[in-house]
């Protein structure tokens, strides 16, 4: 992977990470929950707390993919600044007392707040004591899996350092393989993700696949962009007989957006093609030429509206002249027919 690419793959990914909306992907269930107090300005564990500390052991050595997440507070006597501090001790206190009574600090995770979430009010000595605390909950999470693949040249089968995509409905992140084209991100059981890589002076290249613990790398063969070569979007569906995207298909824009993104010498057409089998090449005149270019605009206009330049792209509609198979009768062939392609014009690594 070249520096220049490899700089712009971070910022691109910043860009579309800080407008796209991040939920946690390892989504926990809170099953048990107790607490231990402190006395004012202190961190020291006071003897009350012994007895929490052991029902908490006791609870998560009887427990599989049970997480400990600690989360200590203050009252607002004092600075935010010395209160976070204090949290910060207390919490630790904590941390060391499961240590020494032999639980992992694998299964832990520390949250301070200081001051900034209060129990109680504190207004009262009852008030403020109750804020003297540190919670500690024992939060379930699914048992996970993986997804693992490799990314190589489509030629030469050889392995391409790449920014690789995972994506849902509600979540979206980004990792980078090594320089074989290997990566493997650990993910739920049985989540469902779409998976998009991007490599340097290559096509960009999707899959869905679902986590598991037996499946075997996913393999994505990337063609070398080169002047003259297409690549056919695959899933970009349309209303029968209009230019207009079903909603399945808007996850593929993006990714045309973030492939010219990352080539900004590159210029394209997009090709607009139609199913229309053992018909002899419609006329621009019809309503068939029509479709095949208005769907090669739908794409232009996107592209147009998020930032890609005007001269970087133009579209044209092909009607039926260059069918996959011009004598199509079964469904899945007359599919292949009805597809929208980016042609390079300029910008190729050839």
């Amino acid at each position: 992977m070249s520096q220049r690419f490899f700089i712009t793959l971070i910022l691109i990914s910043i860009s579309f990470t800080a407008f796209s909306q991040s939920v946690p992907m390892f989504e926990g269930k809170k099953i048990y929950s107790a607490a231990v107090y402190f006395d004012f300005g202190k961190h020291n564990l006071r003897s009350d707390a012994d007895s929490v500390l052991q029902n908490i052991k006791n609870f998560i050595e009887d427990k599989k993919n049970l997480q400990i997440e600690i989360t200590a507070h203050t009252d607002s006597i004092g600075s935010l600044a010395n209160n976070m501090a204090l949290s910060q001790r207390r919490s630790e206190a904590v941390k060391t007392a499961l240590l020494e009574m032999g639980v992992s600090e694998k299964v832990m995770t520390i949250l301070d707040f200081g001051e900034t979430q209060l129990a109680t009010s504190n207004r009262t000595d009852e008030g403020r004591q109750a804020n003297r605390r540190a919670t500690i909950e024992l939060v379930k999470y699914p048992p996970t899996g993986w997804v693992e693949g490799i990314v190589q040249d489509a030629s030469t089968k050889i392995g391409l350092a790449s920014m690789v995509i995972f994506r849902n409905k509600e979540w979206r992140d980004t990792q980078y393989t090594d320089t074989t084209g290997y990566f493997k991100r650990e993910l739920p059981i049985g989540l469902v993700v779409g998976i998009d890589v991007f490599a340097d002076c290559h096509f960009f290249g999707s899959k869905m696949t679902k986590s598991t613990r037996k499946k075997a790398p996913l393999l994505f063969l990337l063609d070398p962009v080169v002047k003259g070569r297409a690549l056919t979007l695959n899933n970009l569906y349309f209303v029968g007989n209009q230019p207009i995207l079903l909603p399945k298909s808007k996850p593929e824009l993006p990714k045309i957006q973030r492939f010219l993104t990352l080539n900004p010498n590159m210029k394209i057409e997009i090709a607009g093609h139609i199913n229309l089998p053992r018909t002899p090449p419609v006329d621009t005149a019809t309503r068939h030429y029509a479709l095949s270019h208005n769907r090669a605009k739908t794409v232009h206009d996107y592209l147009l509206k998020n930032g890609i330049a005007e001269e970087r792209i133009s579209y044209k509609g092909y009607g039926n002249w260059e069918m996959v198979y011009p004598n199509a009768v079964e469904e899945k062939y007359q599919a292949k027919n009805r597809r929208v392609e980016l042609r390079v014009l300029e910008g190729g690594c050839d």
